[in-house]
């Protein structure tokens, strides 16, 4: 097994290393047992060399193994957590995605954390709108089977990254660890929109999560920027089906029958704001916000096969919202239970 010393070295030549290799180091790491300055300096020395697929492979797979699982009866499940960092300060997109999506009867377990790069996490803007984000793993179960959602509060599912939280703020950049919260949803979704807002990351999640294994799953990046369907400029996507050859989409606002939507107008100063705008929607506010949220489903349910194509996906998400359906799913999700 390699050690840390020799790990950081051949990271710092420039070498990448094994899957194998990075579940071991990840594994002393997330255990306790690994010498705080060496995580730094390793953690530092990948991202100046910039991540591997490998790396990010073995890292998840260490992840995965230690996190707390969430079981569930769904054989289709959908989980609309991105890498986050874009910076734009926008309002909780992809949270409020999730809620509509299954308010179209697609299940989904929701991961996430509170915020540490955006103004606001879900687990913030879920609190804010009354949803009990503490709960235990019995009660997340519970809640997914009853009603069809769920959240997957970070802290509470995956306990062993207390280990590396102190040095990770101690660093105060981005690291190996940003990229893998999509990579390790604890109910072990089968489907995934999974954005990201790192450029140099798009293809490498794409790989990573292909080698992990996805029933199907849609990697984003917009120009502007964002880790989200984005109505301003397009939207790259990179479709990951099984063991198929991964298919290349780009999205424009026209291809949803939707206007274009600067980032600026999906701005929120925190979650209190970010909440407000949700509710809005819900209560059937038109706008830039509510069309960003519905692009969002729209390319949920296409690629849950809930609908043949966008066009279409986008009348399912209206509806979900115009009827009410969006504003109970949130009812039942914040009710105790």
């Amino acid at each position: 097994m390699i050690q840390f010393p020799d790990a950081i070295a051949t990271a710092n030549s420039g070498q990448d290393l094994s899957a194998e290799q990075t579940a071991a180091l990840i594994d002393q790491m997330l255990s306790g047992d690994a010498d705080e300055d060496q995580v730094g300096d390793l953690l530092l020395a990948l991202r100046q060399k910039g991540e591997a697929v490998t790396e990010i492979v073995g890292a998840a797979r260490a992840m995965r193994a230690h996190m707390t699982r969430i079981p569930h009866g769904h054989r289709l499940l959908l989980d609309t957590c991105g890498t986050g960092g874009s910076q734009s300060h926008t309002f909780n997109i992809s949270t409020a995605v999730a809620i509509v999506t299954a308010a179209c009867g697609i299940p989904v377990a929701k991961h996430g954390n509170r915020k540490a790069t955006s103004v606001t996490g879900s687990a913030d803007v879920l609190e804010e709108l009354g949803v009990g984000i503490e709960s235990d793993p019995d009660a997340v179960a519970r809640r997914l089977d009853e009603i069809g959602i769920c959240f997957c509060f970070a802290v509470k599912l995956h306990p062993a990254m207390r280990h590396v939280v102190g040095i990770r703020r101690k660093l105060g950049v981005k690291t190996l660890f940003n990229l893998l919260g999509p990579l390790c949803n604890p109910a072990g979704a089968t489907h995934q929109l999974l954005g990201t807002s790192q450029p140099e990351a798009f293809e490498k999640i794409a790989q990573a999560i292909s080698e992990l294994g996805t029933t199907r799953s849609f990697v984003l990046h917009a120009a502007d920027g964002q880790d989200e369907v984005s109505l301003d400029g397009y939207t790259d996507v990179i479709e990951v089906c099984g063991d198929a050859e991964p298919r290349r989409h780009r999205w424009t606002p026209a291809d949803f029958g939707l206007l274009p939507a600067g980032v600026e107008a999906l701005a929120a100063s925190g979650p209190a704001e970010s909440a407000a705008i949700i509710r809005r929607i819900f209560d059937g506010e038109p706008g830039p916000c509510r069309d960003t949220v519905v692009a969002g489903v729209a390319a949920s349910l296409v690629l849950t096969e809930t609908a043949p194509n966008l066009s279409e996906a986008v009348k399912q998400a209206c509806e979900s919202i115009d009827s009410g359906a969006a504003k109970d799913k949130l009812s039942q999700l914040a009710t105790p239970g």
